[in-house]
């Protein structure tokens, strides 16, 4: 089961009980739509059965509406066909296509707060598709028409966030790529079960990110200590085949065999060492001044 099937199961268990809120519900999802063979025909392929149940209910009774549902497959899915004699969709539509006409507000013709979620809902259930949390953030919106994108896409902007645009085909696509965004249209649209998900979803990503983050960083320090320390040893051993090694003052001499002898010590582990102790920085001084006699030498 995909994650967009999830968000398609919890949308269509939302209830809906105003006649307006309905009506908008309905317009969204079938602003998907393309023309039939008829002049007043449309069709529109869902691929949730449930999501075509759906419309062709809230079809025949909001709208007295000539409907038929067959059930075919399409490019290797099960896919619910459905046909559409409507003269109130047809209208719908056209306006929805018209570049010069007003918004989706008044082209569905809101009359309450919660028209402008069932809109939004509608239009997910009939074209939209979002990718699994865990693996990455893509929710999309993929409509037939330039117009009817451009009207979604100004609707989602007054509400949510300005969406990325994309072209498909002969198709338009609405899309957001960000964990926030994803979440909010989510939220938005009634999803609050599936918004929580990609929140959680980020945050645990978050979490293995910083951890991997760590444990480079360790190994990154680790690979630089592993280095320098034997930089530090073949310089004393470079000391000591060129005789110039006795030459040095005792602290020095004293500092190179307990590095001669330590080979895998970190700094403050070889610091420890010495009887006294010594401080991390004066260990760092002596090992450079080593590093400087052994440049001094002959090849």
């Amino acid at each position: 089961m995909s994650f967009t099937t999830d968000v398609h199961e919890e949308l269509i268990g939302l209830p809906l009980k105003k006649t307006c809120c309905r009506k908008a519900l309905l317009f969204g999802i079938l602003c998907a739509c393309r023309p039939g063979e008829t002049g007043d025909e449309w069709i529109i392929y869902l691929y949730h059965g449930d999501v075509a149940e759906l419309a062709v209910q809230h079809l025949r009774k909001g709208f007295h509406a000539q409907v038929s549902l067959t059930r075919r497959m399409r490019a290797g899915r099960d896919t619910f066909c459905l046909s559409v004699h409507s003269a109130a969709l047809s209208q719908f539509l056209d306006h929805m296509d018209d570049s010069e006409a007003c918004g989706a507000e008044e082209a569905v013709g809101f009359r309450c707060a919660a028209c402008e979620q069932e809109f939004l809902r509608g239009v997910f259930l009939g074209c939209g598709t979002v990718s699994d949390p865990r693996r990455g953030y893509h929710l999309e919106l993929i409509l037939p028409t330039a117009g009817r994108a451009a009207k979604i896409a100004a609707f989602l902007e007054t509400r949510l966030t300005v969406p990325g645009r994309v072209r498909r085909g002969e198709r338009f696509g609405l899309y957001y790529k960000s964990n926030g965004a994803v979440s909010d249209f989510l939220y938005f649209a009634g999803c609050s079960k599936t918004s929580f998900e990609v929140a959680n979803a980020c945050i645990e990503r978050d979490i293995r990110n910083n951890e991997n983050r760590a444990t480079n960083c360790v190994a990154r320090n680790i690979s630089r200590s592993v280095g320098a320390a034997k930089k530090q040893r073949e310089a004393v051993e470079r000391l000591i085949r060129s005789g110039r090694l006795e030459g040095l003052s005792e602290e020095l001499r004293y500092t190179a065999r307990l590095r001669i002898e330590n080979e895998s010590a970190t700094l403050t582990e070889l610091a420890l060492l010495h009887q006294p102790p010594i401080s991390k920085s004066g260990l760092n001084r002596r090992l450079t001044k080593l590093i400087e006699a052994a440049e001094e030498c002959d090849p």
